[in-house]
């Protein structure tokens, strides 16, 4: 499998996990949600690395590695969004197994909040990967 279609792999992934993310939104599942939504934003992540040729930790927080990526690049993106996503991808894999396990009761609030910040993550994926392919 190429890095080209890995990326297109991981990216329909992130899709197809993001639909589960708001159907356990939908079924009042906060920690499932929450942790469908850390999914959601780590294949995104991982999909643009790949992309992009780079290899990236296998942790569930690659972000650093993106950001820093697209900066040294010298890519357009807004700095103050990668600063976001490098703080939500941190924080989202530090409650990922606690919030499936149910260490930590997840409030609708906090998932509702998830939900939207990874449906921003995969937003901005997919604009980014049609911009590397080129599509502008």
């Amino acid at each position: 499998m190429t890095n080209h279609e890995r990326a297109d792999h991981l990216l329909a992934e992130a899709a197809q996990v993001a639909d589960q993310m708001r159907g356990a939104l939908q079924q009042r599942w906060w920690n499932l949600a929450v942790r469908r939504a850390q999914e959601v934003i780590e294949l995104v992540v991982k999909g643009l690395l790949n992309e992009m040729g780079v290899e990236y930790p296998r942790t569930h927080d690659a972000a650093p590695v993106l950001v820093e990526t697209i900066q040294r690049r010298k890519m357009a993106a807004d700095s103050s969004f990668l600063e976001w996503l490098r703080g939500l991808s941190r924080r989202m894999a530090e409650v990922r197994g606690p919030a499936f396990y149910h260490e930590i009761e997840v409030g609708e609030s906090d998932a509702r909040e998830a939900v939207t910040a990874a449906d921003r993550v995969l937003a901005f994926g997919r604009d980014l990967h049609r911009q590397l392919r080129g599509g502008r």
